[in-house]
């Protein structure tokens, strides 16, 4: 990564970028972040990084800006990137993960001559194996091959419109959670069926690491590997049954819609 990278907020998931980008093996010194916080930024500025004085500062010293603010915050900060943004001389680059607020408010306030990149990415990020969907509508194919080698490094991509953001939101923006509330419940079914915590832990998260890779390199579908862990009148089928009279699945999709409908609620 060539281009000095500023990031506007280093909360929870800007933490989770500009650390997944060290990871990465990226330059501290090319990644440049604000934060009023002087606590906040002690921690990142421990790893290297360099902080600006304020935003004006960050977007010009900058090739591309991360927006990582909270969305509801959007609007007290807006003023003060509107006259940032004034002051800058030719093209820049923007990228906001904040969810719900679309790029035509993004725009209004940075300036419809800059490149303004709506995604949104997910917590795995720090880890490297986080994914990313990119909004294609009005950015260059140059920007949005930027953003994919920028968030290459950490994890996958997809390109979407504008208009499936909320979705991609209450889907792979939400569900780390779920799967971490999914972890939890199988550790404590297996305490319960009389294992130590340790042993259900490691059980779960192997069994787990295992099935995502038998999905990827089957070429099956997630229902045609059940049907095949499924015996007749076998454990797994009493254990699916259970699943079923606890609306797993339907509740599933209606965390991903309850996601949805709040991203959409966000942007207003």
């Amino acid at each position: 990564m060539s281009e000095k990278i500023f990031f506007a907020g280093t909360g929870n998931m800007g933490g989770a970028i500009l650390r997944g980008l060290l990871n990465a093996g990226n330059n501290p010194k090319d990644i440049l972040f604000f934060d009023p916080s002087d606590k906040a930024a002690e921690a990142v500025t421990a790893l290297g990084c360099v902080r600006v004085k304020d935003f004006a500062d960050g977007v010009k010293k900058a090739d591309v800006t991360f927006l990582c603010v909270k969305p509801q915050i959007f609007k007290s900060v807006a003023p003060e990137w509107k006259n940032a943004a004034k002051t800058l001389k030719g093209t820049k680059t923007f990228v906001s993960i904040m969810a719900g607020v679309a790029r035509k408010s993004l725009t209004d306030v940075l300036g419809a001559k800059n490149q303004v990149l709506r995604v949104m990415p997910n917590l795995p990020l720090t880890v490297g194996k986080g994914t990313v969907a990119l909004a294609t509508d009005g950015v260059s194919e140059k920007t949005l091959s930027t953003a994919e080698k920028i968030f290459g490094t950490i994890g996958v991509t997809c390109r979407v419109t504008e208009s499936l953001m909320d979705a991609v939101t209450g889907l792979s923006g939400s569900a780390p959670a779920y799967v971490f509330e999914f972890i939890e419940g199988l550790t404590r079914g297996g305490v319960k069926a009389g294992l130590t915590r340790d042993v259900a832990l490691k059980l779960a998260l192997g069994t787990i690491e295992g099935s995502v890779e038998l999905v990827k390199q089957s070429g099956k579908s997630p229902s045609d590997l059940c049907a095949m862990v499924c015996s007749p009148a076998g454990t797994t089928i009493a254990g699916v049954n259970a699943l079923e009279e606890g609306a797993f699945r339907s509740s599933l999709i209606k965390a991903v819609v309850a996601g949805t409908e709040r991203s959409k609620e966000l942007g207003k």
